[in-house]
């Protein structure tokens, strides 16, 4: 294959890739996203444990914009019955970046946007379990699918092993 042959290819491999990127994409904003009442339908599902939760979680947003910081309150529905509530406060720092708390995570909790447009963010909770606490690691991403709907993907981690995944989709 001659050097303009490589090259043609890799033009046309570019050309693509660029044209399979919807034109509209553009990088989830949380406070665009969040703010109001949004409700989110999941699972969380360990094959280790045999454990298989469907949730619904009702998410409360309010943007401060002179702290440049959401507060999203997460009010949890398990299959079950049983109820959690947890609040996360997101200080925006950058255009695509965010500093995450919770009460129960273990230092701040960083996240980015990705180059795909999706925010990306890692951090330790510390869940209580009849056994004590149990600290678990979260690597979350979340995916603008339309204007009105966000996919959440997340595995849960001890160890560094994978003991667990989530599965949550976002609609306002």
């Amino acid at each position: 294959m001659t050097r303009v042959h490589r090259f043609l290819l890799l033009a046309m491999f570019a050309i693509g890739v660029a044209a399979s990127v919807p034109a509209d994409a553009k990088s989830l904003v949380l406070e665009e996203f969040f703010r109001g009442k949004t409700v989110g339908k999941g699972v969380f599902e360990s094959k280790i444990a045999g454990v298989y939760r469907p949730f619904t979680v009702t998410l409360t947003g309010t943007w401060n914009s002179k702290t440049f910081t959401l507060r999203l309150r997460e009010d949890f529905v398990y299959e079950d019955g049983e109820r959690d509530t947890k609040t996360w406060f997101f200080q925006k720092v950058a255009e695509d970046r965010y500093i995450g708390q919770r009460a129960d995570v273990l230092g701040p909790a960083n996240v980015r946007t990705d180059e795909n447009g999706d925010l990306r963010f890692s951090y330790v909770a510390s869940l209580e379990t009849e056994n004590g606490p149990l600290l678990l690691r979260f690597d979350d991403t979340l995916t603008q699918v339309d204007r009105n709907t966000v996919r959440n993907t997340a595995k849960v981690m001890k160890a560094g092993i994978t003991v667990g995944t989530v599965s949550l989709t976002f609609k306002r």
